[in-house]
């Protein structure tokens, strides 16, 4: 049984051969709203037509994910119950776009599923790309990280994949991903790594997903509106993390565990070339510490 309702607003829209699925959910594996902005920023930039969206009461545990209500001076108005829609996006340049997003489902993944690979079948789109951001040890005075999961052996080796064999708790992106390449699409998630003590949006996150989204599609995406955020946010992060010495250590800790993996920087056994000792799990400072520094000094506390 199907719980995606298709063209709820009427008519059936002219997709063009070959779209490209794409989702991004919030969540777990959407650090700093990396994945949900840079969907935002699709929608903004092309012309959307409502494609459908999925019944709500079998995917979200109400109690966890609680409608919003308007009171309106003791007047009950409109629920705003969660919503994952499906939009067809008709950018200039590259395939059209069936973009999936909204929060991420707390039940129903498999069904949610099934129902994108029929929607996929539908409009013969091949091609899957996820939009993602997960948190990780790395300061915000470096460029971010972009690691990807792929069906095809030759994306992954041009776009860069963990070398690691790892067993993760899943979250419905990825899940979803996993059937989606089962079922036969050529699957891309994109996973933009940002520092973990970033507690808010960090718009250089949905702007790597952009960048190599457009790369991999052909599809052109002004980017300006985030190159502005990106810059405002790089400026308050660099007062804050100035003030205090804990806080400029924790961030100069961050640089060098950054550093000595790039390139040139890190010997094979993960030595710091520039200091001559190894660096070790036990040098990575909490990202809850230093969000928390970082948030008082934002707020103005002493």
């Amino acid at each position: 049984m199907s719980i995606l309702d298709l063209n709820p607003d009427g008519g059936a829209p002219d997709v063009r051969p070959d779209p490209a699925l794409i989702l991004a959910l919030d969540g777990w594996t959407d650090a700093g709203e990396g994945g949900t902005t840079a969907a935002r920023h699709l929608l903004d930039r092309f012309p959307a037509h409502p494609l459908g969206r999925f019944d709500p009461d079998a995917l979200y545990d109400y109690r966890d994910r609680r409608p919003a209500l308007e009171i309106d001076r003791g007047r009950l108005r409109d629920v705003r119950w969660p919503e994952l829609m499906v939009q067809h996006l008709t950018p200039g340049s590259g395939p059209d776009l069936i973009l999936v997003t909204g929060p991420e489902p707390d039940l129903g993944w498999r069904a949610l599923a099934r129902d994108l690979i029929a929607l996929a079948d539908r409009y013969g789109a091949r091609r899957y790309v996820g939009l993602g951001s997960v948190p990780g040890p790395l300061p915000h005075t470096r460029p971010v990280q972009l690691v990807c999961t792929s069906s095809d052996p030759g994306l992954l080796a041009r776009l860069g994949a963990s070398h690691e064999k790892m067993v993760v708790p899943a979250s419905a992106q990825v899940a979803i991903e996993a059937e989606l390449a089962a079922h036969g699409l050529t699957t891309l998630g994109m996973w933009v790594r940002i520092p973990h003590y970033v507690a808010g949006p960090y718009p250089e996150a949905s702007r790597a997903l952009l960048e190599r989204l457009s790369a991999h599609l052909g599809t052109d995406v002004d980017l300006s509106d985030l190159d502005r955020d990106i810059e405002e946010n790089r400026k308050r992060l660099d007062v804050a993390s100035t003030s205090s010495d804990e806080v400029r250590e924790h961030v100069a800790q961050l640089e060098r565990l950054y550093d000595a993996e790039s390139v040139g920087a890190a010997g094979p056994l993960g030595i710091d070339t520039q200091r001559g000792g190894p660096i070790t799990d036990v040098e990575v400072p909490s990202g809850d510490e230093l969000a928390a520094e970082i948030e008082r000094f934002l707020r103005g506390d002493s």
